[in-house]
């Protein structure tokens, strides 16, 4: 699989109920070394992450939009798009940063910032 869809299909999967009621498929996605710098300004490390995306209720309706990747080197990749929550009617940019821990792709930091749609679309 082309890495970039291979990257795209990991980050929607943090939406799916039934992939991430799964601690085990969380753990091995998400680095052990994970941070994230929240839409809200929060701080969330691995556990609480995972505890979060464990304990979904259903799946969450985001969407996707202009997703692309760069490739640092042959073990790092940068992942830039766009979330609409169209439930919330909110947008964020977002950025992950993937590592590369043997054969599998995991992810090691997320960053999401809110902006108005207007100044993105």
């Amino acid at each position: 699989m082309e890495l970039e869809k291979l990257i795209l299909e990991y980050e929607n999967d943090f939406f799916r109920k039934d992939f991430c009621k799964s601690i085990q498929n969380l753990d091995k996605r998400i680095h052990d070394e994970f941070r994230e710098f929240g839409k809200s300004g929060m701080l969330f490390k691995k556990s609480s992450i995972v505890e979060f995306l464990s304990n979904l209720d259903t799946d969450r309706d985001i969407e996707i939009i202009d997703f692309g990747i760069k490739k640092i080197n042959d073990d790092l990749i940068m992942a830039n798009y766009i979330s609409n929550e169209k439930d919330l009617g909110i947008h964020a940019l977002r950025t992950s940063v993937w590592v590369k821990d043997g054969v599998d792709w995991k992810i090691y930091f997320h960053q999401g910032t809110v902006t108005e749609a207007e100044s993105i679309m």
